[in-house]
């Protein structure tokens, strides 16, 4: 299906609830609350939900926007490659689904996915120009965030031309370039630069420093007095190591489960390794989540990535 054919069908309903996922990142914030201000904007109705409340560090932008109350809307996942990322969600009925990861198994009439491009936020300003609309400051704004946060100011394996095209044609409709690059890539509270503190002295380097594991429990989020909507990007943290060519950070869940957040480099998928453990994403970011505690699962992380860093080596 073509961007415009889907844009086509989406101008067939009337009222639409967008769902992002759970732990929300700023690309499925910023995507969800500018699609919904451009389905307004064609006389739809539309509203944004989600498990999750939206992170503090997002609502300076998505405060601005009036959603509709909405009686019997078609549900659209955005940002989700499966149904068990929308979390308490997962019962809906998706009429529509965009997303940018691999592997994207949601059952929707409508999809539109771009395996590994940028960020959501590019297939958005996509389907907004097919509605041949404006694109007014407050959606490039929130579209802007999504693209800084998700490509990390434009440093991850999947950015690419069309990152930078999408980001100059933000420019163009008015986005606070330098405020919210400035807020979002460069700026950190004492909390963050605590919790970045505590991770740095957990990192375990195996195999010359070609993999390097990180953990992050709830007692440290509660010694840095930071909430976990605030880590958005640390998962990024362990690529600051130039040997790396798998980084992984653990971090510990509520409810006793265990996060395992990779990241790779050159050939190596994180993609793939991370399915291995019933997981997914990007083929140079993706995670998995184990049902063990954070060091039983850096043991098991740890075993998986040296058996397969001693392989491609022989």
């Amino acid at each position: 299906m073509t961007v415009k054919e889907f844009a086509e069908h989406l101008k067939e309903y009337d009222e639409f609830c967008i769902v992002y996922h759970v732990r929300p990142d700023g690309d499925c914030i910023g995507s969800s609350f500018a699609l919904a201000l451009a389905l307004q904007a064609i006389g739809k109705k539309c509203t944004v939900e989600g498990e999750y409340p939206v992170p503090r560090s997002h609502r300076i932008l998505t405060d601005h926007v009036t959603l509709d109350k909405v009686e019997n809307p078609v549900y659209i996942a955005l940002d989700s490659c499966d149904l068990s990322r929308t979390g308490t969600y997962s019962d809906r009925k998706y009429t529509f689904c965009i997303d940018h990861h691999r592997g994207n198994s949601i059952p929707a009439k409508y999809k539109y996915v771009e395996e590994d491009c940028g960020a959501c936020s590019e297939i958005i300003l996509k389907i907004i120009n097919e509605f041949v609309i404006d694109v007014t400051k407050p959606m490039a704004d929130l579209l802007y965030m999504a693209l800084v946060t998700d490509t990390l100011c434009f440093r991850t394996g999947d950015t690419d031309k069309q990152s930078f095209e999408t980001a100059a044609r933000l420019a163009e409709c008015g986005a606070d370039i330098l405020g919210i690059g400035r807020r979002y890539m460069f700026v950190k509270s004492s909390q963050r630069m605590k919790i970045e503190s505590i991770l740095r002295d957990s990192l375990h380097l195996c195999c010359d420093g070609q993999l390097i594991t990180g953990i992050i429990t709830l007692a440290d989020l509660k010694e840095a007095d930071i909430l976990d909507e605030e880590l958005e990007g640390i998962n990024s943290f362990v690529e600051q190591i130039d040997s790396m060519r798998i980084g992984i950070t653990i971090r510990e869940l509520p409810d006793g489960t265990t996060r395992c957040s990779m990241r790779t480099k050159g050939e190596l998928s994180a993609n793939e390794i991370c399915g291995l453990f019933g997981g997914g994403g990007h083929f140079h970011a993706a995670a998995c989540f184990l049902d063990t505690d954070v060091y039983r699962a850096r043991e098991i992380m740890e075993k998986a990535c040296i058996e397969i860093l001693e392989k491609i080596s022989e």
